[in-house]
C-alpha cells in the first residue's frame, strides 16, 4: 500500500470535555502517515493543557483568538501538506481504521474528489444513539435532500487535488460550510461511499448547530438555491417556512 500523507485538522473552542477523546482517535489511527493540526481559539476551559500534552505528536497547533470555527479550519488548511484533507470537530471521533480504509480505497479509485463512509451518532457521554448511517449519493441528490442521512461530515475525506487552493471552506458560511464544500466538489467530481463505519458524530445541547438551528437552516437553503437556482421558488418557500417556524417557536 502506498503511503500518501493525510492531513487532519481539528478546530476547537471550549471543548475540553471531548477534546482528548477526539485527539486520541486521530493519534491512534492504524495508518501512520498522518499530520495532525489542532487550531484552538484561545479556550479557557483547560483545552490548551490537553493539546500541550500531545504537542510532540502534532504537526502544528496553537491556542489563539480567531474568527471562529470556519476561520480556524482555513488557518489549519494553510498549514496542511497532505494529499488528503479531513477535519474532525473536537466533539467527534474517528474509528481507528478510518484513514487506512480511505487510503486503501483511494489506491484503486484515485479519481474521486471525496471518499466517505458510514457515521454513527453518539450522545455527550459517548453512548450510541444511531448505528452507522451513510449511502452513495450524487450531486443532484445532495442539492435536493441535503447531506443527512446519506453523508456525515466527520466521515468525509477530501482529495486535495480538487480543493480550492486559497481556502478550504467558505467563510461566508458559519454553519453549513461543510455542505457548500461538498456540493462544490460533487459538482465537478464524483464522490464515493465506503460501506464501513469511519466516524462518530456527537450530538449535545451545546453544539453549534443545536444552538443556532434557524441560522443553520437558513444557510443550508441559501446554498441549495446557489447550486440549484432553477428551483429558486422552492428554496424561497422553504426559507419562509423556516422563518415562520422561528417566529412561532416551533423550530428545533
Amino acid at each position: 500500500m502506498s503511503q500518501p500523507l493525510v492531513s487532519i485538522i481539528t478546530p476547537s473552542f471550549q471543548q475540553a470535555a471531548w477534546l482528548e477523546t477526539c485527539m486520541l482517535s486521530v493519534l491512534n489511527q492504524t495508518y501512520s502517515n498522518i499530520e495532525y493540526i489542532v487550531i484552538d481559539g484561545e479556550s479557557t476551559d483547560g483545552s490548551k493543557d490537553i493539546i500541550e500534552r500531545y504537542a510532540p505528536k502534532l504537526k502544528y497547533w496553537h491556542s489563539k483568538k480567531d474568527a471562529g470555527q470556519v476561520n480556524a479550519l482555513n488557518i489549519g488548511y494553510q498549514k496542511a501538506k497532505g494529499d488528503f484533507i479531513a477535519f474532525l470537530n473536537a466533539d467527534d471521533v474517528l474509528e481507528p481504521w478510518a484513514v487506512e480504509t480511505i487510503i486503501r480505497v483511494h489506491e484503486v479509485n484515485p479519481e474521486f474528489g471525496v471518499i466517505y463512509g458510514k457515521c454513527k451518532t453518539i450522545d455527550q457521554l459517548g453512548n450510541l444513539i444511531t448505528e452507522g448511517q451513510g449511502e452513495q449519493i450524487r450531486f443532484e441528490g445532495l442539492v435536493r435532500k441535503g447531506m443527512l442521512p446519506a453523508m456525515f461530515q466527520p466521515a468525509c475525506f477530501f482529495n486535495k487535488a480538487y480543493l480550492r487552493p486559497d481556502y478550504f471552506v467558505n467563510e461566508k458560511y458559519q454553519f453549513a460550510f461543510d455542505y457548500e464544500l461538498i456540493l462544490h466538489l460533487a459538482n465537478q467530481k464524483t464522490i464515493l461511499f465506503v460501506n464501513r463505519d469511519l466516524a462518530s458524530y456527537r450530538v449535545h445541547e451545546k453544539s453549534k448547530t443545536a444552538l443556532n438551528a434557524f441560522a443553520a437552516t437558513k444557510e443550508k437553503l441559501a446554498i441549495q438555491q446557489l447550486y440549484n437556482p432553477e428551483n429558486w421558488l422552492k428554496w424561497k418557500w422553504l426559507s419562509f417556512k423556516n422563518l415562520l417556524a422561528k417566529l412561532t417557536g416551533k423550530i428545533h
